[in-house]
């Protein structure tokens, strides 16, 4: 368990452990929520110091349940 800001967070375990490869989740949000937020996802993609793949959250269903495919 690691205290701060999750993108700078994340930033120095992977320079710490050395990674091959970074493996992070996304929300999604755009527009103003994604201005008013900011996005870690994004911050990770721009400053690790190894490749960064993203994985889209799925959509909810419409009894809430997240679509598998």
């Amino acid at each position: 368990m690691v205290e701060g800001y999750p993108a700078t967070a994340i930033e120095e375990a992977v320079t710490r452990k050395n990674a091959d490869l970074v493996v992070i989740g996304t929300h999604g949000h755009t527009g103003l929520k994604h201005l008013l937020l900011g996005s870690v996802a994004e911050r990770v993609v721009q400053k690790a110091p190894c490749p960064v793949l993203t994985v889209k959250a799925p959509e909810p269903s419409e009894d809430g349940e997240a679509n598998g495919g």
